[in-house]
């Protein structure tokens, strides 16, 4: 039997890599990955923060649907419409864009569905590495950086001196997606909960969260809307603003955790990966998480373009699938039902029909701990 092709080519990787650890560790590979390849044309990645196979893909979305705005991002575009909690990355399939914040000064401005509420942007005040994303909404002024932990996802707004607000956004679907059900309440001056259900490529998503801001919100208003489907009432779309008195360069923390469970869960796993408002705290252990896991397969190149290639393409083999349990392992099944995994993790958005011949073979090298969890 001859061996693949790309297997020969995995082995000599890996011979290559026998260095040091410690010579590993001092060489930054999160620096060689460029979230924004595939952005362009019909690659459909995505270029926000995320961890390793993190069950949040933050990222912001242009706001248009269309093929080439398959993971919400089309590099060709000037608006940004929001920045939401997952995310597909090279798929063929228009789905997720989860609980979709949006920081904004008064007036802010707002556009006929389906963009809404927007700002332009340059990819000349855009920046991205792994685990880390930044821009700069160019309407407001606010400067907007995200990082990630597996769960959670954390949003650092640097705000003019304004009348400023964040919105959160959960009527907004886009291509394939379409919101059944939605729901926020306050728990404090600080937290908010909620979920969001939706229909798409994943049938009857449940995406529940609590959010922790860094600063007390002076108000919140709720915009409540009908869902009709088949001429019957299914659900409620909400949309929630939520209003700060901002000082110049003054900086609030958005941090959210998801969970397919329950708002409860969510807020369990809120407090085990971030109970601090730290984003530079959250970002560092992301980076070094990446480094980690890039640092498996070392090369060895004078061409940097080829550093470049080769990192960003391993970075996306580690973008899905998705950690789909909570911090006390309980998930939400394929049959609608939530079960317990003990002793190991479940995982999500697979996408076996463009994976099994590469992707899954790889991590029987790369993430050999992962793979038994992923066949369970």
């Amino acid at each position: 039997m001859r061996t693949p092709a790309y297997l020969c080519l995995l082995l000599t990787c890996m011979l290559i890599s026998c260095t040091p650890t410690q010579e590993k560790h001092e060489i930054d590979y999160t620096s060689y990955v460029n979230p924004f390849i595939g952005t362009d044309f019909t690659g459909n990645t995505y270029p926000g923060a995320q961890a390793p196979f993190g069950m949040v893909q933050l990222s912001p979305d242009n706001g248009l649907p269309g093929w080439d705005r398959i993971s919400g991002y089309f590099y060709p575009d000037s608006t940004i419409a929001g920045f939401s909690h997952t995310h597909l990355s090279g798929t063929g399939a228009g789905d997720l864009y989860d609980i979709s914040f949006m920081p904004v000064t008064l007036p802010y401005k707002e556009a006929e569905a389906p963009l809404g509420i927007h700002s332009k942007f340059s990819h000349k005040d855009e920046s991205a590495h792994a685990g880390y994303y930044q821009v700069r909404l160019i309407d407001y002024n606010i400067n907007v950086e995200l990082t990630a932990t597996e769960r959670c996802g954390i949003q650092r707004y640097t705000f003019p001196e304004a009348q400023s607000a964040i919105f959160l956004n959960l009527k907004k679907a886009m291509n394939w997606d379409f919101t059944n059900d939605s729901h926020i309440e306050v728990v404090d001056s600080v937290t908010i909960q909620g979920y969001r259900f939706s229909d798409g490529w994943a049938r009857d998503q449940h995406i529940y969260f609590r959010t922790r801001f860094s600063k007390p919100f002076e108000k919140m208003e709720l915009d409540t809307t009908a869902i009709i489907k088949d001429n019957k009432r299914i659900g409620t779309a909400v949309i929630a603003r939520f209003d700060f008195n901002t000082q110049k360069d003054e900086q609030i923390l958005v941090n959210t955790a998801i969970s397919g469970v329950s708002m409860e869960g969510a807020a369990k796993n809120l407090q085990a990966e971030v109970p601090e408002n730290d984003f530079d705290k959250y970002l560092a252990e992301t980076k070094a998480n990446w480094n980690r896991q890039l640092g498996k397969i070392e090369i060895k190149s004078d061409n940097e373009n080829d550093k470049v290639n080769f990192y960003t393409a391993l970075y996306h083999s580690m973008i899905a699938p998705t950690i789909y349990s909570d911090v006390d392992g309980a998930y939400y099944g394929p049959d609608k039902k939530v079960h317990q995994a003990d002793g190991w993790v479940n995982y999500s958005t697979f996408s076996l029909w463009d994976t099994y011949r590469a992707a899954h073979p790889l991590f029987t090298y790369t993430e050999p701990e992962r793979v038994n969890d992923m066949v369970k």
